[in-house]
């Protein structure tokens, strides 16, 4: 047995990293168990600027761009709204560092398996030995090592390929973030309707480097990253810009949706791991960070309690990072994803067109996961009355598909 734990943490990443400390700093006794000892994010993270000042964490911004634009039909809106990006090595380094403050026990390794009993749980792991923790969370990213899915998932797929690249001349403003451009005017007219919508996600970084990502919002199946790459050089070329010495290269794969964990099991899922991915955006670090707390308080509290059982702590902190009001609004999030499924290029542009035409809470709430159940669905039904036509002829047959029963299911069960 290599050792006992109040809670044994499964995953290196932010996520599981953000838990650890904050389970650490309310006393309990922590391991994390990954491969390797360093702490390696390959992934850029963006937030509005907004979102950091939330979590009283604006000193995470990398870089930060005052305006950000959207780009759909043609035309250009530029959104009043500062968009960051995440210093993910700082990030990383406070991260660690409050976990050595409260004495987390790092483990290199993989997991394989887990039993429970009454007081606690033990970790099999891939090099044959065992670790005994009173819970286990599991935050090892989309494919967990051992949370259970509640039923076979139905997901979609962001995928994505980003360049970080020097470049001569650049068309881009230094003050403006592209959250998202559609235009596809740089495609061959064949594709441009039969394949599927993909946009520009770019950020000036100054002294002559770019950042530029070619994304889907939510593809089934997956799109390839071949044809992502190709369909980005072809846009960079479009705008002027001839990529230099490229710095560094990003391929995103990121499930969406589909079913929720078991959240009546013994092993709590985190981050990826338990579901937590925006169905509507794909982001989940902001999410992880302010959901960490509320874990860590609900394991500490729980454990702490006289009597206290493991899988009582468990079901605590299942019902603290996935409340029914939280519940409910996923199930409407994975409807809208269901519904953008169904749509071209065309319908895309115009669909984006009414959506950052609502009221800028409205639309700003919508994507940071920020409004009750009831708000969201008022904001979603304000969309179907100001969108075209066409657009609520697809959200009423989705209403009409598998996906509004399962909606409908959903907001009844509370989720």
């Amino acid at each position: 047995m290599t050792g006992s734990f109040d809670i044994l943490v499964l995953g290196k990443g932010p996520a599981g990293v953000a838990a650890a400390a904050e389970l650490a700093a309310r006393g309990l006794r922590v391991g994390v168990l990954g491969p390797g000892a360093a702490l390696h994010w390959p992934a850029q993270y963006g937030a509005w600027r907004g979102e950091l000042e939330a979590l009283g964490r604006p000193e995470l911004a990398e870089h930060h761009w005052p305006e950000t634009v959207v780009g759909v039909g043609g035309g250009r809106k530029v959104l009043p709204h500062g968009y960051v990006r995440i210093d993910k090595r700082r990030l990383a380094g406070e991260l660690r560092l409050g976990c050595e403050a409260g004495g987390v026990t790092w483990l290199d390794g993989t997991a394989a398996g887990v039993e429970h009993h009454s007081r606690g749980s033990v970790v099999r792991c891939a090099n044959g030995g065992e670790i005994a923790a009173r819970v286990v969370v599991d935050a090892s990213g989309h494919r967990p090592v051992l949370v259970r899915r509640a039923s076979a998932p139905v997901q979609g797929f962001q995928t994505a390929v980003g360049l970080t690249f020097e470049v001569e001349d650049t068309s881009l403003d230094p003050r403006q973030a592209i959250l998202m451009d559609w235009d596809d005017a740089h495609l061959p007219p064949g594709e441009r309707v039969a394949s599927p919508p993909t946009f520009l996600y770019a950020m000036p970084l100054g002294e002559g480097r770019v950042f530029a990502e070619e994304t889907v919002l939510v593809g089934r199946p997956a799109v390839p990253y071949e044809l992502l790459e190709r369909r980005l050089r072809l846009r960079l070329e479009a705008l002027g810009m001839r990529p230099g010495r490229v710095l560094e290269r990003e391929e995103c794969f990121i499930p969406m949706g589909g079913a929720l964990p078991d959240l009546g099991q013994r092993v709590v899922g985190f981050g990826g791991a338990g579901g937590m991915v925006h169905p509507a955006t794909g982001y989940l670090l902001t999410r992880v960070l302010a959901d960490a707390p509320l874990l860590a308080e609900a394991l500490a509290e729980s454990l702490g309690a006289p009597g206290a059982e493991p899988h009582s702590a468990a079901r605590a902190a299942w019902e603290a990072i996935w409340p029914a009001d939280r519940r409910r609004r996923r199930e409407l999030y994975c409807f809208g994803m269901e519904a953008l499924l169904r749509l071209d290029t065309p319908a895309v542009h115009a669909f984006f067109e009414s959506f950052f035409s609502l009221p800028d809470a409205e639309w700003q709430g919508y994507l940071n996961d920020r409004l009750t159940a009831a708000q969201l669905a008022a904001v979603m039904g304000r969309l179907f009355a100001q969108a075209p036509g066409g657009i609520r002829r697809i959200l009423l047959r989705t209403g009409a598909g598998s996906a509004g029963r399962r909606l409908a299911a959903g907001l009844l069960r509370g989720g």
